[in-house]
């Protein structure tokens, strides 16, 4: 993977840098990551925070509490409403960026499918893929 590698929302309002490779790269199928993203399951990499800058614009944030119970707060453009990344709070120094706000998209290669307890019998993915009935930390 090229690093560093960069992405933004959808006006162009945020922009971010990231400097590390990501640790993991899947899809979400639980059920806050479909409604979030409006569709069958979220694409996402978990990365180091400290590995993820944004270099423009101000981020907004909405907290809620996930099907593994724990607190996650979604962090979107304020303007467009594009999502950028969530996280389990500043604690924590994972973030879960999200594919789809990455200027080249093709870098995105996923090998996992998280919380396929939740999948819908619809979303078709890849048969290779390492499967977790939940999130693969838990």
């Amino acid at each position: 993977m090229k690093i560093p590698f960069t992405g933004g929302c959808l006006c162009g309002e945020i922009r971010y840098e990231c400097t590390c490779e990501p640790e993991l790269m899947y899809y979400c199928h639980c059920t806050d990551c479909r409604k979030a993203n409006g569709t069958a399951f979220h694409a996402g990499m978990y990365m180091k925070r400290a590995g993820f800058q944004l270099t423009s614009g101000t981020i907004r944030s909405f907290a809620l509490t996930a099907d593994s119970g724990r607190t996650i707060i979604r962090y979107f453009c304020g303007h467009c409403g594009a999502h950028i990344y969530s996280d389990k709070g500043m604690e924590t120094e994972m973030i879960s960026l999200k594919a789809g706000s990455l200027d080249e998209p093709e870098i995105f290669q996923p090998d996992t499918e998280i919380w396929t307890m939740s999948k819908v019998k619809w979303a078709t993915l890849p048969d290779d893929l390492k499967s977790f009935i939940r999130g693969p930390f838990d």
